[in-house]
């Protein structure tokens, strides 16, 4: 008891000190706890990113590398108003398509699934009877539309394409998807005048390369004719009867 009252005694009056942890020492340390979390987060994403461009680039030798440039080639023909005049003679677009679809099915294995769907349907109008195989010049366009998307998707934060190079392979993805819209309604000459519509004289307005993957996919012709009077309207060239004509005709089919 004595004890408890000396020193219960002693303290008082006594002043409290305070130790007080210099402000520099706070940011130090908080500095430090920051730039060890940044530089792991940095590490994290480098990891990743090599890995994601190394995963790429053996898919793109494996599936892409033999077949970017027969699809490339085939839309720019597709697309050229003056492809009569511009193409060597006798020159059949459709065989480089035929190429591109020949080294797919032999290594469909490193295809994507939605790939895969689309190219299982268009494996199975070799079966069947004359009449019932109208979509298959749409399916193979589809199917390099999906091929397409999966490179511009699986590429994405790789490096490997330069921005140029995306906005290609996003323009030329548009015209698949565009070119199997079309092929929906009209005739390949009548669909091909349509993406060619673009490099006419006379357009003004600028194209949104809109995604057109779910109708497509869902081979919803509604949201395909929907897509294709819009289209229309922003690159009509200077031949109003013909554009009229298109108009017209899509807006005579049934929903």
């Amino acid at each position: 008891m004595w004890l408890v009252n000396y020193f219960s005694l002693s303290s008082i009056n006594k002043p409290v000190i305070l130790y007080e942890i210099p402000i520099y020492i706070i940011f130090t340390v908080l500095g430090t706890f920051l730039a060890a979390i940044l530089a792991q987060l940095i590490s994290h994403y480098l990891t990743n990113k090599r890995e994601k461009k190394k995963e790429f680039m053996q898919k793109y030798q494996d599936l892409y590398v033999n077949i970017i440039a027969p699809i490339s080639t085939y839309m720019h023909i597709k697309t050229n108003p003056r492809k009569l005049h511009d193409v060597h003679h006798k020159v059949i677009e459709g065989d480089l398509l035929e190429i591109a679809l020949s080294e797919l099915k032999e290594k469909i294995k490193y295809a994507s699934p939605t790939v895969l769907k689309v190219y299982e349907g268009l494996i199975g109008y070799e079966y069947y009877e004359d009449g019932w195989g109208s979509r298959a010049e749409i399916d193979k366009h589809a199917v390099v539309y999906f091929l397409l998307d999966d490179i511009i998707r699986t590429s994405k934060r790789t490096g490997v394409f330069s921005r140029s190079d995306r906005k290609r392979l996003i323009q030329l993805k548009y015209y698949y998807g565009l070119f199997a819209c079309a092929l929906s309604f009209f005739e390949m000459r009548e669909a091909e005048v349509i993406i060619q519509m673009e490099n006419f004289s006379g357009v003004r307005k600028k194209v949104k390369y809109k995604e057109l993957g779910k109708e497509l996919l869902s081979f919803d012709r509604n949201s395909m004719k929907k897509h294709l009077i819009k289209h229309l309207k922003l690159v009509h060239s200077s031949n109003k009867d013909m554009y009229s004509s298109y108009i017209e005709e899509l807006s005579s089919f049934s929903k």
